[in-house]
């Protein structure tokens, strides 16, 4: 369902919402290479144990946030944004009002109510370098400070034979699935490692196993082309998964 708003912002910001901007010159868009520091929000963002979850993500020249809220019976609130760095304020993100708020299936995906299409919102890091999301449509999450846990949310990448997959977050740690997989791509073992997230190194270090006696412990972050496995001293580099669900 990003997709399809992402298509949507693309056509408002391109039209009415850029020429505003020019005009007013109070923002500026998001150019990783222009403006650095906007990379600090660039993460997955969580609050009371995983049941809100902020995705930031860069797109059509805007920084895209992407919040969950999970409500149980395969149902989550969703909320989507298109938002500019303040250039006053290098600590916020200013949206454009064109905000979504609908509820969605989490089995089938599709959207079961549209509650809004005119949403605005600022996105500020406090000084404990938490996001603080401030709903100036309805004051959704009220009082909820954000903690960053990277941008490891939702990735799958492989190694040789294993993949791994960031599936879920709870509770301060990662729920990493892995699988090894057999020539004719068939599962010949699976894990799960449970890690937590270092914001001072930006990795995540987590233990499982494959084989009950034979613990491993895996420390994950991100290099220049993607995620690395590093175990007993031994990094590797791994790649985007082509898998298959």
């Amino acid at each position: 369902m990003k997709k399809l708003f992402a298509l949507i912002l693309a056509i408002c910001l391109s039209v009415t919402v850029l020429s505003a901007l020019a005009e007013e010159g109070d923002v500026i868009g998001y150019y990783p290479d222009d403006h650095p520091e906007s990379k600090v929000f660039m993460s997955t963002w969580v609050a009371e144990g995983g049941n809100w979850r902020i995705e930031m993500y860069g797109e059509d020249g805007s920084i895209k946030p992407y919040i969950v809220h999970r409500l149980g019976d395969n149902k989550e609130d969703i909320w989507e944004y298109a938002t500019e760095l303040d250039k006053d304020n290098i600590n916020q993100l200013t949206a454009e009002p064109v905000g979504l708020h609908y509820k969605q299936d989490t089995v089938s995906g599709n959207w079961d109510t549209t509650y809004y299409e005119d949403g605005n919102a600022t996105f500020v890091l406090n000084e404990n370098g938490k996001l603080i999301w401030n709903d100036l449509k309805e004051d959704a999450g009220k009082g909820l400070e954000f903690e960053k846990i990277g941008e490891f949310f939702g990735g799958r990448w492989t190694k040789g034979d294993i993949e791994v997959q960031f599936s879920d977050w709870y509770d301060g740690e990662y729920d990493i699935r892995c699988y090894r997989y057999g020539e004719n791509n068939e599962i010949l073992a699976d894990a799960i490692l449970k890690g937590a997230y270092d914001p001072a190194t930006g990795t995540v270090t987590a233990q499982g196993s494959f084989d009950p006696d034979k613990p491993i412990t895996v420390t994950f972050s991100f290099g220049k082309d993607g995620v690395i496995w590093t175990e007993d001293g031994v990094s590797t580099p791994m790649e985007l998964s082509q898998r298959e669900n």
